[in-house]
């Protein structure tokens, strides 16, 4: 269960959050390390299309490449410390680092990583925010469950309506309910990235007002999803139960929150 104390950090990188304790990052190197097999057997090479009620197809994946960001761990500040990934990771100076490498790096050296944090002088890894997050990575269910919705999100009415700049490019969010109290919801935010036909994870959020991302916004319904890997695909119908349940969650937080989005359909 999530705790509010960890929750506060989620926000900061490495150099302005305490170090938790050794027992704390292991178990957060730990949980690192079981989110990444669950990557692999859930979402490595996989395509993910999905009709929705408006028609529109949406097509995403989640690649190696985006893990650092979704798994909390900081991958430009880390990358820009040559010292670090020389003497902790073991990186050669000219070794190609991707997102992945990395991580595998971390956990590999894991013993080193949470020595040279552990004297509380700029943190390389923020424990809490990988633990919170791959925490709900792990728990997340499998898109096949149809237990999410998508926002059709516009930026403008966001701004519009919070007077609050929205940085990201996001313009489709998944709405992932979890079973934690303080985190009811998180949202990964999709966007296209070198005029690829499929989005990729551009953030993955935690918000605790979360209903700010419904406000007025368009509130879609997945009807089918066809699943792509390397040798095969699964294409899959919702059920009459699956958009019951999403209608009805709808409905609940759009009466709840007061958040005057609509829900879009077909056209017949």
């Amino acid at each position: 269960m999530i705790k509010k104390e960890e929750l506060q950090f989620t926000k900061n990188n490495g150099m302005y959050v305490p170090f938790p304790g050794v027992d704390y990052a292991y178990d957060a190197i730990n949980r690192l390390s079981y989110a990444l097999a669950v990557f692999k057997k859930n979402y490595e090479n996989k395509e993910f299309n999905v009709l929705l009620s408006n028609g529109e197809d949406l097509v995403f994946k989640i690649e190696d490449k985006n893990l650092a960001h979704l798994f909390g761990i900081d991958y430009r500040r880390i990358v820009a410390n040559k010292e670090f990934l020389c003497d902790i990771l073991e990186f050669d100076e000219k070794e190609a680092i991707n997102s992945y490498t990395l991580i595998n790096r971390i956990i590999d050296n894991a013993d080193k990583v949470i020595e040279h944090d552990e004297q509380g002088i700029n943190l390389i890894l923020n424990y809490y925010n990988i633990m919170i997050r791959t925490t709900l990575f792990i728990k997340m269910p499998t898109f096949d469950k149809f237990r999410f919705g998508v926002i059709n999100f516009n930026r403008y009415k966001y701004e519009n309506c919070f007077e609050k700049k929205f940085y990201p490019k996001s313009n489709k969010f998944l709405l992932i309910p979890t079973d934690e109290e303080l985190v009811q919801f998180c949202l990964i935010g999709l966007n296209r990235y070198n005029n690829s036909n499929a989005l990729y994870p551009e953030t993955f959020m935690l918000p605790s007002n979360f209903q700010n991302y419904l406000y007025k916004q368009e509130l879609l319904m997945p009807e089918e999803i066809l699943i792509h890997d390397v040798y095969d695909y699964e294409r899959i119908n919702a059920t009459n139960e699956n958009k019951r349940n999403i209608l009805n969650l709808y409905k609940s937080l759009i009466s709840m929150y007061n958040t005057r989005s609509r829900i879009k359909t077909k056209t017949k």
